[in-house]
């Protein structure tokens, strides 16, 4: 750590989350490991990142030469024991099952250094229920990311057990990296802003499986009303629908409630593979999804959306 903030970031998981994670710390001179048991994840991931470091240099946001020089120092690992040896700060972005991350970080917790800070960018689990078997409690906290390469929004909760130190040390990290933290100062399910997306998320499902109204024309109506750039079901296809799903399962698990149930229609677009942006379809087709065409938004286009 220099100043005790953390360098050299360890990004455990190579998916959506973890390729952008791994690029915006790279981005702003962090030391970046990403690790990830399948080479063929990693290089895809690897591929994302070169391609949004193009991208910032494109817009000016980056120098060419500092953006080459970040892409080649970010390293791949499929030894966790290598990965973790140096490590500042973990952030864990496996599947949202609780089984799982426990595992992982009871895992991380044996093989990293006694100053490895650890954190899952989990959006509904709590780091105290992921760490009940991890010993430095006293280093987890919770962070949840939006699109790390578009935003600069990052929700912080802490637990119980989080350090004076620990807290001092992520948001030093956070601000030098440009993120704008928003604290949620004690432990509660999903967050704070989370928490409200997903009720938002929960009622939108229901609307949509019920057939009260299309994807499209609930999503028109989001972004006339509140001029946002695209609307809730084009969130969750960004986001991903196997994770909405699993995210909406935890809260399940926890209710016991049926109500709290993804709808069986959203199993079946997951079956058939159309879980949103990173398989090209989802509650719309992409890329170049109908939402970003000219005239869409007050009617005038209706072509692009899968909404069945």
């Amino acid at each position: 750590m220099t100043n005790n903030i953390p360098q050299n970031i360890v990004i455990v998981g190579s998916g959506t989350q973890g390729s952008m994670l791994a690029f915006r710390s790279a981005a702003y001179g962090r030391n970046v490991c990403l690790y990830d048991l399948s080479a063929e994840s990693a290089e895809r991931a690897m591929r994302k990142i070169k391609i949004w470091f193009d991208e910032y240099v494109a817009k000016g946001k980056l120098e060419a030469d500092f953006a080459e020089k970040a892409f080649q120092s970010i390293t791949v690992a499929s030894d966790p024991k290598a990965s973790l040896k140096d490590a500042d700060l973990v952030i864990e972005n496996v599947p949202e099952i609780l089984e799982l991350k426990q595992k992982v970080w009871a895992e991380i917790d044996a093989a990293a250094p006694e100053k490895t800070l650890l954190t899952t960018n989990s959006s509904s689990l709590k780091s105290s229920d992921i760490g009940i078997r991890v010993k430095r409690k006293d280093k987890t906290f919770n962070l949840n990311f939006m699109t790390p390469t578009e935003d600069d929004l990052v929700e912080v909760m802490w637990n119980a057990s989080t350090s004076e130190e620990t807290k001092l040390a992520v948001l030093g990290f956070l601000k030098a990296q440009n993120n704008v933290p928003i604290i949620t100062a004690k432990e509660i399910k999903g967050f704070s802003l989370n928490r409200v997306w997903r009720a938002v998320k929960k009622e939108c499902l229901k609307l949509w499986a019920d057939q009260y109204i299309s994807p499209e024309d609930f999503d028109r109506a989001w972004m006339l009303e509140w001029g946002t750039p695209y609307g809730p079901f084009a969130l969750m296809d960004k986001v991903g629908l196997d994770i909405v799903k699993q995210i909406e399962l935890t809260y399940y698990a926890e209710s016991g409630d049926p109500k709290d149930m993804p709808p069986s229609k959203l199993d079946e677009m997951i079956a058939k593979g159309h879980l949103g942006v990173k398989t090209r379809k989802g509650f719309y087709e992409y890329p170049n999804p109908a939402y970003e065409q000219p005239g869409w938004l007050r009617g005038e286009h209706t072509k692009g959306a899968h909404t069945k």
